[in-house]
């Protein structure tokens, strides 16, 4: 059955705002939905200024679906900033939204909130990601598919088919080299991965909610595989045409057939549910009667393997993400906040918001850490405060490793075929050799938020040392847009054109036969590209913003710093010469570039100077090698002719304008 039952929820949501300035209060509840009969618990957690970043008292209420209250101000269990309460939700209790109340203070603020959560019986076809409270839905008698949700969700169908998760592309405000066009992995989208998508025959569309595959033609509200998001026991496989066979012989000089996925003839693939990796007495009715929002584990069930393992591609997040450790995700641990993925990745109309440096499409605001958090979450440093408000993410700090649920991909060699078994729909397949390595320690790099990725077609020059970029962060040091941010620098060999582009590979040839070599000319075939193509390195930087360490393990001053100002890159955490701080005019080194030398701690006299000149820029900088114009010229731009007066003068206009008003560099 190739068309899947599509189910959109509207849950209420109720917010109380906090008594006080920005402290307020992240809810959520483990497991959700909650289950009669069993224990659930409830999690409350601090944001905000709150006394000594901990809070002493948590309080909370809760009312039934028949808003019948069943606790009032019950005392919580409180660790830092988080407090809990275990409920057992007898059995004779009513499904449907229950809502719960909690009052968090650390003694002389408080915040109250409420949220709403589902409660849902047992049984129903595969525990906590298989059951729903929607009553509306408990009426199903027949699974037929998207037109049975349709009929009474058809806004949410159509919104649903103008998203990224089902065209696979979008508007690519955030792309440099976009030019404002509509690109993704359907259009014009290849990788440091498993290259180029569309070119898999199938394999690659097994996470996409889009039921059809990428058919050729615009998908119907019919082609939306809802269940993809809203029941995590719902499993399904394409089914095989055996018509559709190759025979190959692979680099082993083993003689095979592969079979490939159903095709229709308007190019539609074909899905059915696969009931073998379900439970034995779930049928197509239960699911759809128990949907429920998407679920960590939900997100997680292509997230987590993209790149085709576990782990593989991003880097901060896997399989087991869905319960991390809180050394391993705070926000996502069950014993820290316990944060759904939706609570930071907003939607809208089914667009949901974050996109990373290597992405292309952006449909929604990205996430901040601000939203939740203040401006300045450091209740009792000042100077880190300045770090948040200025040029260092939070990430850099509160993201030490990344790997750290498990290995995560940071090479691919194609020239070197390894086989998996689990490849092609289990059928067996060639992939190139994968370095894999646990708790990585980040790269640094500015990003202001836009990035470069290549798309198919266009030409790439290659880097100072010889390697292609294929997505890269835009930004520089002290820009007053720009942060650093750490990334995951993915590499492979990948195949240029004479022509300066990159050819898209028919990458299924490389899974059946370990040739990448054969890939690269089937894909040239399909490109109508003729002539030489070489064998280079690329690579691509990859955001890390998953995986948030719990605060106590944030590095102190010197972890990063040492106390002259000059910290050598490769002797503390961060590189400092790299990343353009170490840039000064041999006056600004010597203190006579305003005024005479003088003599103070470097970590005063930043504060003095950072307080005093008006950009970063003014010190780090290189030396300048002229004027933009005649003194004579540039002085009348602002005022009449007065005499100049050296250093005064000098150091009277440094804390007005950038230098780049007056000078060239």
């Amino acid at each position: 059955m190739r068309k899947v039952l599509f189910v959109a929820m509207a849950f209420a949501f109720l917010a109380v705002s906090a008594h006080a300035g920005d402290r307020s209060i992240i809810m959520s509840v483990n497991p959700e939905p909650a289950l009669l009969g069993s224990t659930v618990r409830f999690i409350c957690t601090g944001t905000g200024d709150w006394e000594h970043d901990r809070i002493t008292s948590g309080k909370m209420t809760l009312w039934n679906a028949s808003s019948v209250r069943l606790l009032s101000g019950v005392s919580m269990k409180v660790t830092e900033l988080t407090a809990t309460y275990d409920y057992t939700i007898k059995s004779t209790e009513s499904v449907g939204t229950w809502r719960f109340e909690c009052t968090i203070g650390d003694g002389d603020h408080t915040a109250v909130r409420q949220d709403t959560f589902l409660v849902a019986a047992a049984g129903g076809g595969g525990g906590s990601g298989g059951t729903s409270p929607i009553t509306a839905h408990q009426s199903i008698t027949s699974y037929n598919g998207p037109a049975t949700c349709i009929a009474c969700h058809k806004t949410a169908g159509t919104d649903m088919l103008n998203s990224l998760h089902m065209k696979w592309s979008g508007p690519t405000p955030e792309v440099t080299n976009g030019g404002g066009a509509t690109l993704g992995k359907a259009i014009k989208g290849i990788n440091t991965f498993c290259t180029y998508a569309m070119s898999s025959k199938g394999t690659c569309f097994a996470c996409h909610v889009r039921s059809d595959g990428n058919a050729p033609h615009a998908p119907t509200v019919n082609d939306v595989d809802c269940l993809m998001c809203h029941n995590d026991t719902y499993q399904r496989k394409f089914v095989v045409d055996p018509n559709s066979s190759v025979t190959v012989t692979n680099v082993l000089g083993i003689v095979k057939t592969y079979s490939f996925g159903l095709v229709e003839p308007d190019g539609d693939y074909v899905t059915e549910p696969d009931f073998t990796v379900m439970p034995p007495d779930v049928t197509m009715v239960d699911i759809a009667k128990n949907v429920h929002k998407p679920t960590r584990k939900s997100c997680l069930r292509c997230h987590a393997k993209a790149g085709g393992s576990d782990w593989a591609k991003r880097g901060d997040m896997g399989l087991n993400s869905v319960t991390p450790t809180r050394d391993q995700d705070v926000h996502m641990s069950p014993d820290g906040a316990n944060l759904s993925c939706t609570k930071c990745h907003t939607t809208a109309s089914h667009k949901i918001g974050g996109r990373g440096i290597d992405l292309r499409q952006t449909e929604a605001a990205d996430p901040t850490c601000q939203s939740c958090h203040t401006a300045a979450p450091h209740r009792s440093s000042a100077t880190m405060n300045r770090h948040a408000a200025g040029q260092v993410a939070c990430q850099v700090c509160h993201i030490l490793t990344f790997g750290k649920g498990g290995a995560t991909e940071m090479s691919r060699d194609w020239k070197s075929p390894v086989w998996s078994p689990p490849f092609c729909n289990a059928q067996g397949g060639f992939v190139g050799h994968e370095v894999k390595t646990s708790n990585v320690k980040p790269e640094y790099v500015w990003f202001d938020g836009t990035s470069y990725v290549y798309n198919i077609g266009e030409v790439i020059m290659p880097n100072a040392q010889g390697i292609y970029n294929m997505a890269k962060a835009n930004g520089r040091a002290f820009d007053g847009t720009s942060k650093i941010v750490p990334i995951k620098r993915h590499f492979t060999d990948t195949a240029l054109h004479e022509s300066g582009k990159i050819v898209p590979p028919m990458i299924m040839w490389m899974f059946m036969t370990g040739d990448f070599d054969l890939a690269v000319q089937k894909g040239m075939e399909e490109q109508n590209m003729t002539g030489r193509y070489t064998m280079v390195t690329a690579d691509a930087e990859m955001l890390i913003t998953h995986g948030v360490d719990p605060k106590t393990k944030a590095p102190t001053c010197t972890a990063c710093h040492n106390t002259y100002g000059t910290t050598p890159d490769g002797t503390k955490m961060i590189p400092f010469d790299k990343l353009g701080y170490h840039v000064w005019p041999a006056k600004v080194r010597a203190c006579t570039l305003c005024h005479s030398s003088e003599t103070m701690s470097w970590e005063s006299m930043h504060e003095k100077h950072r307080s005093k000149i008006r950009s970063c820029k003014n010190c780090h900088t290189t030396e300048p090698i002229g004027l933009v114009k005649p003194q004579s010229d540039l002085c009348n731009d602002c005022h009449s002719m007065k005499s100049w007066s050296g250093a005064s003068t000098h150091k009277k206009h440094v804390e007005k304008y950038d230098c780049t008003k007056c000078h060239k560099f």
